[in-house]
């Protein structure tokens, strides 16, 4: 016998195992049942995520680990997995999607408890159902608008200018502010504020980098400024912020 057949699973362990479910009237879920979550995410549909916390269920999923709190953050790994897949056909960058599954995962191993873990995916479910939709409202965006957002995903750590952006895609700055504010509900100027201070409530939460830094970082023209400006958006100061929301455990 080679090494390769000692490593395969022996006939009888699947029979008995087979028999065991079969004894205690466990059943999988169907196909059709099992793949509902992820029909409801491709949609960017929200009963994706109460559809994935009710799969995470004892009587809903097969026995990973004897050891039930493993076993729970197994299931997280495997629906996790798949459903970055999902979104990913859905039209979510696949760097995005994948960043997203490692963060949760991460975070899903530290975890000391089965509740824990399956709050988590409905956490997970949340994020991916919003990714989803915001491609879906990009794919209804005008071409010139969606140049605009790829263009400030890329450079919204530096200087961005109207007068830049409308270079850029080659209309007046004057058409461009009114295309932009009537197709996103805001203007250039408050969409890249806002994306500026959602990055700096990550790294203030997950991040040692002091308050200066995140300012500079993130091109905000002093700390001062930094401050008022997130106080604005969140309502909090950097340093409130920071000691409400600091994540040790991502941190790390």
């Amino acid at each position: 016998m080679n090494k390769t057949d000692e490593l395969r699973i022996d006939p009888d362990e699947i029979r008995n195992l087979l028999f065991e479910n079969a004894d205690k009237g466990y059943i999988h879920p169907t196909h059709k049942e099992d793949m509902l979550r992820y029909h409801y995410l491709k949609q960017g549909d929200m009963r994706a995520v109460e559809e994935a916390y009710r799969t995470m269920d004892d009587s809903m999923q097969g026995k990973l680990s004897m050891d039930p709190l493993r076993n729970a953050k197994y299931l997280f790994v495997v629906s996790t997995a798949l459903a970055s897949r999902f979104v990913v056909e859905a039209g979510v960058p696949l760097e995005t999607a994948y960043a997203i599954s490692d963060l949760y995962i991460q975070r899903a191993d530290v975890q000391e408890s089965i509740g824990e873990v399956r709050n988590l995916l409905k956490g997970l479910y949340r994020t991916y159902v919003d990714e989803v939709n915001k491609v879906k409202k990009k794919n209804a965006l005008s071409k010139s608008v969606v140049l605009c957002l790829n263009y400030i995903d890329s450079h919204f750590n530096e200087k961005i200018t109207v007068d830049e952006l409308a270079a850029y895609v080659k209309l007046n700055p004057r058409y461009l502010t009114t295309l932009f504010k009537k197709e996103m509900g805001r203007t250039i100027t408050e969409y890249i504020s806002n994306m500026r201070v959602e990055v700096a409530q990550s790294l203030l939460a997950r991040t040692d980098y002091t308050y200066a830094q995140i300012a500079y970082s993130l091109s905000f023209c002093s700390q001062s400024h930094f401050s008022k400006v997130f106080r604005e958006h969140t309502g909090y100061t950097p340093r409130e912020y920071r000691t409400k929301f600091y994540d040790i455990n991502i941190s790390k």
